[in-house]
């Protein structure tokens, strides 16, 4: 929903080149993933992690923030992909973003589970 709407708000109202609002939509949802990740998906983890020090919430997020641009490369290869099928007008963007988006979906979950929140 984030990724969406930032990338509506920064190419349809902002007039943001494509690609570049895809990639300002990709970093803001990527840290409000992080946040609903770090304080509801693995909580638990969190709380073990600071009892135990393992990591700062800085250094949690560019753990997060580096699963998250290696899940990027998937996400965005589907996005062009669809683009170069479907194109650029209409609603073609935001389908190339829904499936780019959930490409990238099942590697993100992987890698924060396994890596950034690991107990």
């Amino acid at each position: 929903m984030v990724d969406a709407a930032v990338f509506t708000l920064c190419f349809a109202l902002g007039e943001t080149p494509l690609l570049f609002a895809r990639v300002v939509a990709f970093f803001v949802a990527a840290t409000v993933t992080w946040l609903g990740n770090r304080y509801f998906t693995f909580k638990e983890v969190t709380v073990i992690q600071k009892l135990q020090r393992d990591a700062s919430p800085r250094e949690q997020w560019l753990k997060f923030i580096a699963s998250a641009c290696a899940s990027a490369l998937p996400n965005f290869l589907v996005f062009k992909a669809v683009l170069s099928v479907l194109g650029t007008r209409g609603v073609s963007p935001y389908i190339a973003l829904v499936a780019g988006v959930l490409a990238g979906m099942v590697s993100n979950y992987t890698l924060s589970s396994r890596w950034v929140f690991k107990p």
